[in-house]
């Protein structure tokens, strides 16, 4: 490898991602609407409720605790400590840096710094989370701990609440690197097929899975659409 090492920088999947975060977004609304729906019937009932229905009274009040720490819950996922969550990697010749929302950089993996696996055949393997084809992928590599002791560390590029068009091209070219600068680490057979790392990348395009994970987002958003017209009409 004689040309000049590529750098290649994390694309988001605008669409995709803003999609999501308008469900999410728009579950929130509702919620907030049947709060204030829920909150309403008790206030105007609260008398009834007490003197002839009180099953009903504690229904409708473990249900308002449950829908507040509902709604509590989803908006500190999408907005609590936005200083902290990864919204960049850039691989390059030095390694991976992550960045943050403010462009800061908050981690970074270098090539220098990785270690020989301990009790290992490879000292670089993919790793899947779930035994499917299309569950989440990451790689596992070695470094050192403040305390001088070698230990795994996992490499991910599948950042909270965005979606990555060129995940697959980011792992493959850290890989790339690692046989470039770091020829003496092993990387695992299985990791060397899955990223074609003897060969010319392989374009990534849409297959069954995404079809079907986007036409059920669809359906989500229509049924959320749907709920809250009829919240709506039971309001009025």
């Amino acid at each position: 490898m004689t040309e000049k090492f590529q750098i290649t920088e994390s694309k988001i999947n605008k669409p995709i991602t803003y999609f999501l975060m308008g469900i999410m977004w728009i579950a929130v609304i509702l919620i907030i609407t049947v709060i204030g729906f829920v909150f309403d019937l008790i206030y105007n009932n609260f008398r009834q409720y007490l003197e002839h229905d009180l099953g009903i009274f504690f229904t409708l009040l473990i249900a308002q605790i449950l829908l507040i720490f509902c709604c509590i819950a989803l908006i500190m996922v999408l907005t609590y400590r936005k200083k902290q969550k990864i919204r960049k990697a850039v691989v390059d010749q030095e390694g991976v840096i992550f960045y943050n929302n403010r462009n800061v950089i908050i981690e970074t993996i270098l090539y220098k710094d990785l270690q020989p696996g301990q009790n290992s055949s490879n000292d670089v393997h993919v790793y899947n989370t779930q035994p499917v084809k299309h569950g989440k992928t990451t790689l596992q590599v070695y470094l050192k701990n403040k305390a001088g002791e070698i230990v795994p560390t996992t490499i991910d590029f599948n950042f909270e609440l965005l979606i990555l068009n060129n995940k697959y091209d980011l792992y493959r070219q850290f890989l790339k690197g690692v046989q470039h600068f770091r020829p003496d680490l092993k990387i695992s057979p299985q990791t060397i097929e899955q990223y074609n790392l003897t060969s010319e990348p392989q374009k990534t395009e849409f297959g069954i899975f995404e079809y079907v994970m986007i036409f059920t987002f669809l359906l989500v958003a229509a049924g959320l659409i749907y709920l809250f017209i009829l919240l709506f009409k039971i309001i009025i």
